[in-house]
């Protein structure tokens, strides 16, 4: 990924907080966006028949894409700039996200999401990137926080549409409603205060190397993946069937809900204490929310599933932020870019196989119920080698740690945001290509 540089001196800079406001503004309506297809996208695919499998397709084609726009997103940068970019990437998120109501094809759904997936995650780059330039490191802390709560409320938020749109899933309303937001997200872009940063060096951390820096991260990020793809891919069905799509609306916020509730206490706990106790705990409460859902789920109300799915959500939809913030403790500062956007990629692996497995899961067992297995299974081994990794290897120092910042799974450049501290000489960390 790329090191969110500062400007060169004499280069534009007029109002950094106007052109941090602006670009809050247009990610929080892309997140909402993306609560909206949340919800939607799993109900259609159920109204067009597609299989288990089939939908796990479709949410695998998206985590590949995201994977591949990441990747790419700072060639594109440093060829075309950060608002032309952000431009070409909306517009053909636009477009693919409309053609789904065109296509009863799996295999078409698929494609889609995937150039979806990639034009996304080129316009998080875009606008995270420049925003990592503007944001005063006085206040980087402060705004960065509130960055992650307007997305995470836009992520609450766009499920809700679907009932104000038209509360059957194959209605035409969510779909476009979801077009629309990711269009107005440009509109903030646009009308942003200075030119945006010169293209940032492009950084690669190799996977072997992360792991050496802090296996329980790495195993924290591959696991965030396998588990939390394939639950969020999967799970508005299972509601959608116990009390329609409304209940399935309701049913995805309350996980959004019970990390926003969570993340930024358990970060700041983890700055007391060894993170990795934090984060074996934070993997923990979902296991056995997840087990539960399993094994007694359809014998509960739906009122009882929701709260569960609520606690699931609020250590599972967490532990990602304890993760990047244990490797900051463990890495060079030189090397914090690279390896916090090289965990990102670990993560986005993992999103390419959870909803596979979970929608052949889904398929073979005929309830929506089961991806709670995966998630239990998956988060119960994750346990006892984050724990085991605590007793191997003393913790950092609470005076060497690098500070809790939020972070979310699906944003490309929020890990170097909410890791932007100080060197320990007091100058900001930059990194040489």
């Amino acid at each position: 990924m790329s090191d969110p540089a500062s400007l060169p001196s004499g280069a534009p800079r007029g109002n950094p907080m106007r052109d941090v406001a602006s670009l809050i503004g247009g990610q929080t309506l892309l997140q909402i966006a993306g609560g909206l297809l949340s919800v939607w996208l799993p109900l259609q695919m159920q109204a067009l028949h597609f299989t288990g499998s089939q939908i796990g397709l479709v949410a695998s084609a998206y985590g590949l894409g995201f994977l591949a726009g990441a990747w790419f997103a700072p060639n594109m940068l440093r060829a075309i700039g950060a608002i032309r970019t952000y431009a070409a990437a909306a517009s053909i998120a636009c477009v693919t996200t409309l053609l789904l109501y065109a296509s009863d094809s799996a295999w078409a759904w698929a494609i889609s999401r995937l150039l979806a997936g990639a034009a996304i995650a080129v316009m998080f780059a875009a606008a995270e990137g420049w925003m990592a330039s503007a944001i005063p490191n006085a206040r980087r802390g402060d705004v960065t926080g509130f960055y992650m709560l307007c997305t995470k409320l836009g992520l609450v938020s766009g499920p809700f549409i679907i009932g104000f749109t038209h509360p059957e899933p194959n209605a035409a309303g969510p779909i476009m409603a979801a077009a629309a937001f990711l269009a107005l997200s440009l509109v903030p872009i646009s009308i942003a205060d200075t030119t945006p940063p010169p293209p940032a060096t492009v950084l690669r951390m190799l996977p072997s190397r992360l792991f050496k820096l802090a296996p329980a991260a790495f195993v924290a990020a591959i696991g965030s993946g396998l588990v939390n793809g394939a639950v969020l891919s999967l799970a508005p069905l299972y509601a959608s069937e116990r009390g329609g799509p409304q209940a399935a609306a309701i049913f995805q916020a309350a996980a959004w809900i019970g990390s926003l509730l969570v993340q930024w206490h358990a970060g700041r706990l983890s700055d007391q204490m060894d993170r990795r106790i934090v984060l074996a705990t934070l993997i923990g409460v979902p296991a056995i929310a997840a087990f539960v859902l399993a094994t007694i789920g359809a014998e509960l109300s739906l009122t009882l599933n929701t709260i569960l799915f609520g606690i699931w959500g609020a250590g599972a939809l967490s532990y990602y932020g304890i993760a990047v913030a244990h490797l900051g403790d463990r890495t060079p500062r030189s090397e914090l870019p690279a390896a916090s956007a090289g965990l990102l990629f670990v993560w986005a692996a993992g999103t390419i196989v959870g909803p596979a497995i979970g929608g052949l899961l889904v398929e073979v067992t005929g309830s929506a119920l089961s991806i709670f297995w995966q998630a239990g299974v998956v988060s119960a081994i994750m346990v006892p080698w984050v724990l085991w990794r605590t007793a191997r290897r003393p913790a950092v120092p609470r005076d060497e740690k690098v500070g809790f910042g939020p972070v979310q799974t699906n944003s490309v450049l929020g890990q170097i945001l909410a890791m932007g501290r100080k060197s320990s000489d007091g100058g900001e960390t930059h990194t040489k290509p």
